[in-house]
């Protein structure tokens, strides 16, 4: 008893001082969604699925402050439709920062090929579609540790996932979860010391107690803005076993003012598998418009040969609202 009064008495007094010198901040996001899908195969007329609308939500709790030893400590969680999800807790140290949590960043997915070809609205993986372009096979989403170096002009990060199993529903002092393979991410993006310029590469490996090395992937593109307008493009690549996926997206936006932008987003997705006839073939027109507090777009999507298959496609129109406080 003594012991346990000691500890509660010892953990109180820990949180007292970290509650007295930390700076909280919460925030919040509120998307909302309207669309309208319309979808055919080879032997089918096209058929509507009608209007849905859809929510999200999403609480932000951040908290940041100097340690004893000259440290800098930032730490926060999101709840994303009531589910907790991408804990983090930093140390800061100049241009170098140490971390361990879930998303902490997106190391190898901040290189994915949405990254460089703009989008205003949704990217493709993002609308609900049934097409299958998405970023490398990467760790992101499990708990990992994280190490992230600012310069000027570049960032260099990677994170290294122990159980890629682990992820932000994982309580403390868990250790009864099945062994699902470690894995890594590297990354490095920036400018390099020319405005309006984005470059970036990386590379992502996981590995499983039964095969070393089935699933690794690669991710680079680029993109250039000048004079309110931005193009750029991006591919990503992922081998899963025998099968190698590849991703790759192009885009041009322009910014007509401090308010309303347009664009125009295509992209293609081969999944490496021989009895898909085609490509997987993406393009969407989008724009949105910033009313001061209250974020509204519009997007047409487009996808054709969905599967590899000649004449299943499908097409979807996306309004979208996102208010922030």
């Amino acid at each position: 008893m003594k012991k346990l009064l000691l500890s509660s008495a010892l953990a109180a007094s820990v949180l007292i001082a970290g509650s007295s010198f930390a700076e909280t901040k919460v925030s919040g996001v509120l998307e909302t969604t309207i669309n309208s899908e319309n979808s055919k195969t080879a032997s089918t007329n096209p058929g509507s699925t009608g209007s849905v609308i859809g929510h999200e939500t999403e609480i932000q709790v951040r908290t940041s402050k100097e340690l004893d030893n000259g440290l800098g400590l930032t730490a926060g969680f999101d709840l994303t439709d009531g589910t907790a999800a991408d804990q983090y807790l930093k140390l800061s140290m100049g241009s170098t920062t140490f971390a361990i949590g879930n998303d902490v960043s997106g190391v190898a997915d901040n290189v994915s090929q949405e990254d460089f070809a703009p989008f205003i609205a949704n990217p493709f993986h993002g609308e609900g579609g049934s097409g299958n372009i998405a970023g490398a096979n990467t760790v992101h989403g499990s708990n990992g540790f994280y190490v992230i170096n600012k310069q000027d002009m570049f960032t260099i990060e990677g994170v290294y996932v122990p159980n890629a199993n682990a992820k932000n529903t994982t309580g403390p002092s868990s250790n009864a979860l099945a062994e699902t393979g470690s894995g890594y991410d590297l990354a490095i993006h920036g400018n390099f010391g020319i405005e309006g310029l984005k470059v970036g590469y990386g590379v992502t490996d996981t590995s499983t107690p039964q095969a070393a090395d089935t699933k690794e992937g690669s991710a680079y593109g680029i993109s250039y803005s000048t004079s309110g307008i931005t193009i750029g493009a991006g591919q990503t690549e992922s081998q899963n076993g025998t099968v190698e996926e590849t991703s790759n997206a192009y885009g041009i936006s322009y910014s007509v003012n401090d308010a309303l932008n347009v664009g125009f987003y295509q992209g293609n997705h081969d999944s490496g598998v021989s009895s898909a006839a085609h490509d997987e073939e993406y393009t969407s027109i989008q724009v949105g418009y910033d009313f001061g507090g209250l974020g509204v777009t519009a997007a047409l999507y487009n996808i054709d040969n969905i599967g590899g298959v000649s004449g299943t496609d499908q097409e979807m129109l996306e309004i979208r609202t996102v208010t922030k406080f």
